[in-house]
């Protein structure tokens, strides 16, 4: 065996093993942080992310139109001028696509920073969509009645806590009729995987040693924000509970998902 070939060998294994110990030493990070924090903190740290994240509020972004998944699902399932309430608006880029295309749209967001980047950004293109500021994971009081929803790219998977999640349904679930549309969008993952069974662990250990009342979910991650990785299952009871039934699951190109108010 040449020394070339010996060099390549333990490049190859010596790599191998280095990525396998940073994925190792991710999960064990992540799972001691999803410990520690409750999920009021969780929610408090996605704000501050998204906060510091300038895509969000640039024109770049914000004017580069729905993704191919999106217009898919509004073209199958969304009727033409309806009335939608979008859920988590970010910066704008899912309003002004929408308004452009002639919906009716009501948008809300719990980042302050985005929301006023929304808002400003609707109204300097003269559009006419009404965006409000709402607390993490709830729904403001001011809503009123809406043909579908629209829950913004990525959103509903930062929401800590399945019980919270299904709450946020069921409050988007009042202000529909049986058979309006809702489109959301998340990570998916594959059942049961090492990395999640490691987060898991060791999140749930800190948490019951802290005597911690939020229950930790398997397959909750902290990469940057807290995201829920769901499989189909997960998301049908969830959409089930929160009042609505699913009809489309997607993993690619992103994952994704449209169900209908029962």
């Amino acid at each position: 065996m040449t020394e070339s070939t010996l060099l390549s060998r333990f490049y190859v294994a010596s790599d191998d093993l280095l990525r396998k110990i940073m994925i190792g030493a991710e999960a064990i990070y992540e799972g001691l942080w999803l410990g520690l924090l409750d999920n009021r903190h969780l929610d408090e740290a996605g704000r501050l992310k998204y906060a510091s994240w300038k895509k969000f509020s640039e024109d770049a972004y914000n004017l580069s139109g729905l993704e191919c998944w999106e217009e898919s699902a509004l073209t199958r399932h969304y009727k033409k001028e309806s009335a939608v309430l979008l859920a988590a608006a970010g910066g704008g880029r899912e309003a002004v696509a929408l308004a452009r295309l002639g919906f009716n749209v009501y948008a809300f967001e719990s980042t302050p920073g985005l929301a006023k980047a929304c808002s400003d950004l609707i109204e300097r293109l003269q559009l006419q969509v009404r965006v409000e500021t709402a607390a993490p994971g709830c729904a403001p009081e001011s809503l009123s009645s809406y043909e579908g929803i629209i829950i913004g790219w990525g959103a509903y998977m930062h929401i800590p806590g399945r019980s919270n999640r299904v709450r946020f349904l069921q409050s988007l679930r009042t202000h529909v009729e049986p058979g309006a549309p809702l489109l959301m969008s998340f990570l998916c993952r594959n059942d049961r995987t090492r990395r999640h069974t490691w987060i898991f662990n060791i999140a749930q250990l800190i948490r019951r040693t802290r005597r911690c009342q939020d229950a930790v979910d398997y397959g909750d991650a902290l990469c940057e924000t807290f995201d829920h990785h769901f499989t189909e299952h997960e998301i049908r009871d969830e959409l089930s509970e929160g009042g609505f039934s699913l009809r489309e699951y997607h993993k690619t190109p992103y994952g994704n998902a449209v169900a209908y108010a029962t």
